[in-house]
């Protein structure tokens, strides 16, 4: 794990270590398989932030005719949410009488996942799941708890394994916090 990372003249500092992330994937892939067993889900990636927790939790959990879809969402501005949400990229798919499990990067305020999960419940799926990398609880607007999550954090804006700035540093293998002492 690098030591710092400046971006966009932050200063971020090591928060969550990928050895971390990996662990509590499986841990988080092993109760969503006990869940799933015997059925063919439907894993809808939210796009872009949770594309690298979506492919490690899918691979993790291991059911192979499990079908993946992606949707897109935003919300975020440089480092805080706008409090509106924004469909980019919606799903084309017929999902009536299906086991839908939506994997998200992180739950903020919580409108974009009660909206999501609203607009599925009206093309009737047999059931909905909720994953999340990152909960912030303290944040939320809604009362929304996730099915399954990985980790619960305090409010603070986060970067790496997929969280972004401004569409920058995805690629991190490890999640980093901005440096509180900058």
């Amino acid at each position: 794990m690098d030591e710092k990372v400046t971006v966009d003249g932050l200063t971020f500092v090591p928060y969550i270590t990928r050895d971390e992330i990996a662990a509590q994937v499986k841990r988080v892939a092993d109760e969503l398989r006990n869940d799933i067993k015997g059925k063919n889900p439907l894993f809808l990636c939210v796009l872009n932030g949770a594309f690298m927790f979506a492919a490690d939790l899918i691979r993790e959990v291991g059911i192979n005719d499990a079908h993946i879809n992606f949707v897109k969402y935003t919300s975020y501005e440089g480092t805080s949410s706008t409090g509106k949400v924004k469909e980019i990229m919606g799903l084309t798919e017929d999902i009536e009488g299906m086991d839908v499990v939506i994997v998200e990067d992180i739950v903020d305020t919580g409108l974009t996942a009660s909206m999501m999960i609203n607009d599925l419940k009206k093309r009737n799926p047999r059931s909905i799941r909720f994953v999340t990398l990152l909960h912030k609880p303290e944040s939320s607007k809604t009362g929304f708890k996730p099915d399954y999550v990985a980790f619960t954090i305090p409010p603070k804006f986060i970067i790496g394994y997929g969280l972004d700035l401004d569409g920058k540093v995805r690629n991190l293998k490890d999640i980093y916090v901005i440096d509180e002492q900058d």
